[in-house]
């Protein structure tokens, strides 16, 4: 004869019905949502990474598939984040920054569950389309 089987969600480490205050704590650290929200912000069409600068003098030029460099503040469940990009030609950087705001707070939300209060936006060098390669004749 069998035992009857328990409930779902009550065995193991599960959290089955416990109210969500006594299952712990969750926290994201900056660096998730700096993670999160670069990578959202170079899937938005017309970003891309803005130069490597020292001194204020950029310094080479940034690879095709950097993300954009953003910093992150969380406090609780509450972020800022301040993304330094570059917009490519000849995009309009109030459509470009608009969609890359909306397109961060989404992302960030879904992937973490934190809500991005505001994303401030330093816009600081214009990109245009890679050349293509010359090939030699």
């Amino acid at each position: 004869m069998t035992a009857p089987a328990a409930d779902a969600g009550t065995t193991g480490g599960t959290p089955g019905t416990r109210a969500p205050e006594d299952r712990g704590t969750l926290s994201i650290a900056d660096r998730v949502v700096e993670r999160v929200a670069g990578h959202a912000a170079t899937q938005v069409d017309g970003v891309a990474a803005a130069p490597r600068r020292l001194l204020g003098i950029p310094v080479g030029e940034s690879r095709p598939d950097a993300e954009a460099a953003v910093r992150a503040t969380v406090d609780g469940s509450i972020a800022t984040v301040e993304a330094t990009i570059a917009v490519t030609w000849p995009q309009s950087v109030r459509a470009v920054t608009d969609r890359l705001r909306a397109h961060v707070r989404e992302d960030v939300r879904r992937v973490t569950g934190v809500e991005v209060a505001h994303v401030d936006v330093d816009v600081v060098d214009f990109r245009t389309a890679a050349a293509p390669a010359r090939r030699v004749q």
